[in-house]
Formats: C-alpha cells, structure tokens, sequence
C-alpha cells in the first residue's frame, strides 16, 4: 500500500535521490513501482541512460535480448551490489526448451550478473507469430529451471492475454508474476482487446505493468503536453507527462518510461509525495485518446490476442 500525501500548487521541484514503493510480485520480491525503459536505446546509449538514472535514485531497469543493450546496461550497474537493484529483461516467445535456456544463458552473460530479478516472455509467440500452446509451456518449463537453480527469483510475460496466460498456468509451477503491457491514459475505457484483457489481471493476483505510458509508439505528445494532462498538472505544479505516468502508479501499475535526459528522469520518479484527486482520475480515465497503438483490426486493439 502506497502512502501519499496531498499535492499543493508550488513551481515543479524533484529531490535528487527519491526512494521508490515497491510492489510484491512474488513471494519475497519486490518491485520498484518506477523503473527505467530502455527500448530503441543501442548499448552505449542505455549505459548512459541507466548510469543518470542510478544517479537520481532509480532501483529498476529493464531491458531485453531483442534490444541489443543488455551489455551497456551490464556497464552501467557493474561494481554496484547485486541487491542494491532490480533488474528486468526477456527472451523471445516461441522458443524451445533448449533455444530458452540458450537464450537466458546470453541474457546472463550480456547483462554479466549472477541472477536476473524478473525475466519475461516478450511475445505469446515469435513475432512472426509461430509457437502456439505447446511452445509457450515448453518455454516456460524451461524458464521454471531457471527460478529452481537461483539464477531468476520472478517470471513473467509480456503481451500475453488470458487464453495465453492460461495455457501456463495448466503446467506452472512457478505462478506468473507479472504481464507487461502497452497500458496509459486514453486507454482507461477501452475493451479487452486493447488492454490484453486487463480485468483478468486485476482479479488473478498477477501485477499488470505498463510499458509505454506515454504512448511513445502513438506519435503523438498528448500525454506529455496535451490540453487535459496539462491542465490537471498545474493545479499541482507538476507536467504533464507526470500526471499521466501518476494515473497509472496511484492505481498500483508500475511503470518503466524512457528517458535519458536527467531533468526527465527526476520528474518521471516524482511520484509519492503528492496525489491526484477523484474527480481528475475519473476525467483521464474517461479520456479516449490516445488509443493504443497496435495493429488489431476493429475498435483500438494491440493485436496481442489475435496471437495463436
């Protein structure tokens, strides 16, 4: 449970270090509720990225095989204790037991630590959209191992929605801790095959995190300098990205937004000493835009559960 305080209308101000909530994920892991995204960042950009973001007081960062950082960010946190940090990545879906395990095994060695804090399936399937049913809890057997020799203390997915998830959950042994998701304002009203099925994740005990919560993939700047996040932000000297990032974490998501400029950084963790009030949650969780960005035919959908 998060303890906030009431916003009161001053000039945008940060602390230089701010210590971040976590949330349990899984039993004895805790996850910062901000972290640092590194998506589209090639190594030597993440490692800056991350070493700024250590130096204002980020605990998370997360990354990915498929972007090609993984040994920037290994850089930036080596000679830093191993539990001083959370660190998040992922492996491709539609993997088999042996290309999963080779795949941790360069996640490991990439990122040049000892255990990974959380790893996730990218993809329900390759992007190309191979695997299906049997792929998906083959990997994740094979990820299980992982966990059981102490090298991943929490698994996850990403894009997965409830029939994806429910294919793991008929072998796991280890629970799903997490499904990482395109989720931001714009989105509060929107359908199941927008949000991969969020009321599942509500109700199933499995943190539902968003990655993208400003709409990087939208092409649009609304949720950093649009009219209605703009407006709430000076009622409490903050941005406008700030209140769209605070929609997301005063409703317990956890977020990861991008950043490698040090004044964004310290405004993106800004985030527990001040709240939004009813009447504004309820406005931007009305708000319809922008949509999610994907590629699903009909209503805005991400395209995730059309996966097979």
């Amino acid at each position: 449970m998060l303890t906030l305080v009431q916003p009161t209308a001053e000039p945008i101000t940060v602390q230089r270090t701010i210590r971040t909530p976590t949330v349990e994920i899984a039993p004895g892991v805790h996850m910062p509720m901000v972290g640092l995204g590194t998506w589209l960042y090639d190594s030597a950009r993440a490692k800056r990225a991350v070493e700024l973001a250590l130096s204002v007081g980020y605990t998370h960062v997360d990354t990915a095989l498929m972007y090609g950082n993984q040994k920037g960010v290994g850089e930036a946190l080596s000679g830093l204790n191993r539990d001083s940090y959370f660190l998040t990545t992922k492996i491709p879906g539609g993997l088999n037991f042996t290309e999963t395990t080779a795949a941790i095994a360069q996640d490991l060695e990439e990122l040049n630590v000892d255990y990974i804090d959380l790893l996730l399936v990218h993809f329900p399937a390759t992007w190309g959209g191979q695997g299906g049913k049997a792929l998906r809890q083959e990997e994740w057997r094979a990820m299980e191992s992982f966990v059981k020799n102490g090298k991943i203390r929490a698994l996850g997915v990403s894009h997965y929605c409830q029939r994806h998830t429910e294919d793991i959950l008929e072998i796991a042994t280890v629970p799903i801790a997490v499904n990482q998701v395109q989720y931001h304002v714009g989105m509060g009203m929107a359908g199941p095959n927008a949000t991969d099925d969020k009321s599942y994740y509500d109700s199933s005990g499995i943190t539902y995190q968003s990655f993208s919560p400003l709409c990087g993939p939208c092409n649009s700047t609304e949720l950093i300098n649009g009219d209605l996040v703009t407006k709430i932000g000076a009622a409490h000297g903050k941005s406008g990205a700030q209140v769209s990032l605070k929609w997301l974490v005063q409703q317990g998501i956890p977020i990861i937004p991008k950043t490698d400029s040090i004044e964004h950084l310290k405004l993106n963790i800004d985030m527990f000493d001040w709240e939004l009030t009813s009447d504004e949650m309820a406005a931007l969780t009305a708000a319809t835009s922008p949509p999610v960005a994907g590629d699903g035919p009909g209503d805005p959908a991400s395209g995730d559960c059309l996966v097979v």
